[in-house]
């Protein structure tokens, strides 16, 4: 059994079809079949059902995926822990960050880390924190900022700071005047809020719920940027974290503190639990936290909002 069918193998099993996994492989529909037949001779049992315009796997074909998954990643975890030998000269690093953090803290991160590091390949990606934690278990994520504690736990995480949902209206509205709201008289006025996918509206839901109330949705969209957009052209409401509004590229809006209760989380670091956290992981995280420390220092102080 070779490294090189497995990754044939589990190619196919993704793809569902002979044709479309060659073609994704680049190599020959043939010879790929070829080395699926030598794979499943090898094991003694046939791994796809051939049907008469797909395949699907067969209970000893999705045995063997688990296990050939397990197996490709850690091999990657070796290659990646022998290129530590020649520091941080080359390499590249997966980071999937959630919405706020990243439209708020993430250009600092990764200017003073390309500064330090140019060689290293930076990818970061903008996701749900469900999805940040499912990026960090099938490994096509190296390391997250998202919410912690975590839902799974094979994910290791380390907190960074802690951060209040506030609500966020238009000037004009009628709560923009307050200093602190009630969230059982925000449920009063509609919202416009992010889909229940997201951890953010999730939280504002349970307070509500702890509140004793049920949020009128008015709309819901799946980005901050369009969701402050909205708030500010309607003349609305929105409830996110205080870090949507950092900055001064808001103008019109302005943050309410939420009061009994306020809604708050914690945002950290996270790793799998039991992989390679590689040379360029560690160096990322060391620069998280030692901006984390001011950037808690200001949500303390009120000043990013």
């Amino acid at each position: 059994m070779e490294l090189r069918q497995l990754r044939y193998f589990l190619t196919v099993a993704e793809e569902g079809h002979f044709t479309r996994a060659a073609e994704k492989l680049y190599i020959s529909q043939p010879a790929l079949s070829q080395q699926i037949r030598q794979l499943e001779e090898e094991v003694g049992m046939a791994l796809f059902e051939r049907l008469p315009r797909a395949i699907r796997l067969t209970t000893a074909g999705a045995t063997l995926a688990v296990h050939a998954r397990r197996i490709l990643q850690a091999v990657e975890e070796a290659q990646t822990a022998l290129a530590e030998l020649a520091g941080l000269a080359r390499g590249s690093l997966r980071i999937g960050v959630v919405q706020t953090v990243n439209a708020y803290w993430m250009p600092q991160l990764v200017a003073r880390f390309t500064r330090q590091y140019p060689a290293i390949e930076l990818h970061v990606d903008e996701l749900p924190a469900d999805d940040i934690e499912a990026g960090l278990l099938d490994g096509t994520l190296h390391v997250g900022i998202g919410f912690v504690p975590p839902t799974s736990r094979d994910i290791q995480t380390e907190s960074l700071f802690t951060e209040e949902l506030v609500l966020i209206v238009a000037q004009e509205h009628p709560l923009a005047a307050q200093a602190e709201v009630p969230v059982q008289e925000v449920a009063q006025f509609p919202l416009i809020l992010l889909p229940r996918s997201f951890c953010t509206r999730r939280l504002w839901e349970a307070s509500a719920a702890q509140a004793g109330v049920s949020p009128k949705v008015l709309i819901e969209m799946n980005t901050i940027g369009s969701i402050l957009a909205a708030v500010r052209q309607t003349n609305g409401a929105t409830v996110l974290p205080a870090l949507a509004l950092a900055g001064d590229g808001q103008p019109g809006l302005t943050a309410v503190r939420l009061v009994a209760p306020t809604p708050r989380r914690t945002v950290g670091l996270m790793w799998r639990r039991r992989g390679c956290r590689d040379v360029a992981a560690r160096a990322f995280a060391e620069i998280v936290r030692q901006e984390s420390l001011h950037l808690d220092g200001a949500l303390a102080a009120g000043l990013v909002q």
